[in-house]
């Protein structure tokens, strides 16, 4: 894998620079920073997942908040400090923040509450596959066994999880989850705060909205609206508006 560098749009491109119109990036001056620690925000099974790839790539995590002191992140071998609840959240001076919730509608709110923060630089496992020419933005998490491929980009706090398929000219757009075993054909985009549910498959070319949700297993073959949840193979929309 191919050292990151720092890029004015704030995103990390593998092998070369490039500038992305379409999807939002976040910060464009924050300086790209390898040895500053990282603190977890949140502590659950998603965290504990974060918190493994963390590790396994050389990432120094300082500590997390969550509103549970005995949150299961606390019971790992390998526990960072706690650090306090969601209320005291604040700057940080001497370490960037990941988001370490699967819940995208809090993983939104915390972003809101945090600001202008700096946010981590991507958190990747070591066992992900990553195309030189991938885009990939500050605060995303990639885990254990996922693939992003040739000119895919994947912006500013999305989860690419475990084991899933990001194909060719592929974009997931910002605080967007794509669950464990997902496959995406060449060429789909996914707006923002949009879930794609674990085992699902979309194929090429279609265009998902923001604040939408595809189910379990599904098999999208048409493209779908904002704020549409779908479900089924193939899928078929079960509600159109916001939850």
């Amino acid at each position: 894998m191919d050292e990151f560098r720092r890029e004015e749009s704030g995103s990390q491109r593998f092998g070369f620079w490039t500038e992305l119109q379409s999807l939002s990036l976040g910060d464009a001056d924050k300086p790209f920073v390898t040895d500053t620690p990282t603190i977890l925000i949140g502590g659950g099974g998603h965290a504990k997942v974060v918190l493994d790839a963390a590790q396994c790539a050389g990432v120094e995590i300082l500590g997390f908040f969550d509103d549970d002191s005995d949150a299961p992140i606390s019971r790992m071998p390998s526990c960072p400090q706690y650090l306090g609840g969601f209320k005291q959240l604040g700057s940080f001076s001497n370490a960037t923040i990941m988001l370490a919730i699967g819940d995208l509608s809090l993983r939104s709110n915390l972003i809101d509450q945090l600001g202008q923060v700096e946010f981590s630089t991507p958190i990747i496992h070591p066992s992900a596959i990553i195309a030189k020419n991938a885009t990939i933005s500050d605060g995303v998490f990639v885990g254990p066994g996922a693939v992003v491929n040739t000119d895919a980009t994947i912006s500013a706090h999305a989860i690419i999880n475990t084991g899933s398929i990001i194909e060719h000219d592929c974009q997931i757009g910002m605080n967007s989850h794509i669950a464990p075993r997902v496959v995406l054909g060449g060429g789909v985009r996914i707006g923002n705060h949009t879930l794609i549910g674990i085992g699902s498959t979309v194929l090429p070319g279609v265009c998902i909205g923001t604040k939408c949700v595809v189910g379990a297993g599904s098999v999208v073959t048409q493209s779908i609206v904002d704020n549409e949840t779908v479900v089924g193979v193939p899928a078929r929309s079960i509600r159109v508006g916001v939850l």
